[in-house]
């Protein structure tokens, strides 16, 4: 189990490394080159074996009984969400265009609803999935295609938000002159990132990615086995 936490724990900083840069590009207008650039983080995680919630969810449509799958999928989502979250604030703290970026970025969504949150979700999902999965048969092209067009088309993944939903609320603290309570209270009031609304949109997303993820597996798969020695 441990393993798989640092293994997850890796995939979120790659995860911020991407939104990073990705932010960065989009203060300078050049959105394009951060979609292409955002691809270098799951390009990471493919060749190093990171744990990534959006590329290991699909395959729970393999076998849904695997519980033992299921569990590891569950543990890798909670600290992926919280390695990125924890990410968000340290670059917003670091480097605050970023965490102003991510700020314009991220709380729109909050307003956005949530049957469309979860269309969202669904497409960057299968978006994920393809890319992983040609990954593994050795298209590793895929990566650096599916990546760029799910965020050129403004689909929610899970994980990337969690990274924005820090920064944001990251820059909501140090866009103030004091690090009084008060003050702290006041960017609680600006942007919480505890709110159910916000919540809401961390779950539907999470679930939109997995039933997006697992569209081409179930749509692929062989549910019913052949007998051994049927005759033809």
């Amino acid at each position: 189990m441990a393993k798989d936490i640092k293994l997850s724990i890796l995939s979120g900083l790659m995860i911020a490394v991407g939104g990073s840069v990705y932010m960065g590009c989009r203060t300078l207008g050049l959105t394009w080159l951060g979609a292409i650039l955002f691809a270098a983080g799951l390009f990471t995680i493919c060749v190093y074996g990171f744990n990534l919630y959006t590329g290991k969810v699909g395959y729970i449509a393999k076998n849904f009984s695997d519980f033992k799958y299921i569990r590891f999928v569950l543990l890798v989502l909670v600290f992926n969400l919280i390695s990125t979250f924890v990410m968000g604030l340290v670059i917003a703290y670091t480097y605050p265009k970023i965490g102003a970026e991510a700020f314009n970025v991220y709380v729109p969504k909050l307003d956005n609803p949530l049957p469309k949150t979860f269309i969202s979700g669904v497409m960057c999902g299968l978006l994920m999935f393809l890319a992983v999965d040609s990954w593994k048969q050795k298209f590793y092209i895929g990566c650096f295609l599916f990546v760029p067009t799910f965020i050129l088309a403004g689909f929610d993944h899970s994980i990337a938000n969690s990274f924005y939903n820090g920064a944001a609320f990251g820059f909501t603290l140090i866009d103030q002159q004091s690090q009084s309570l008060g003050v702290l209270r006041v960017a609680l009031d600006s942007f919480d990132c505890f709110s159910l609304r916000n919540a809401l949109l961390v779950i539907v997303t999470v679930l939109g990615n997995a039933l997006g993820g697992m569209i081409v597996p179930m749509m692929t798969r062989t549910w019913k086995k052949e007998p051994e020695n049927s005759s033809k």
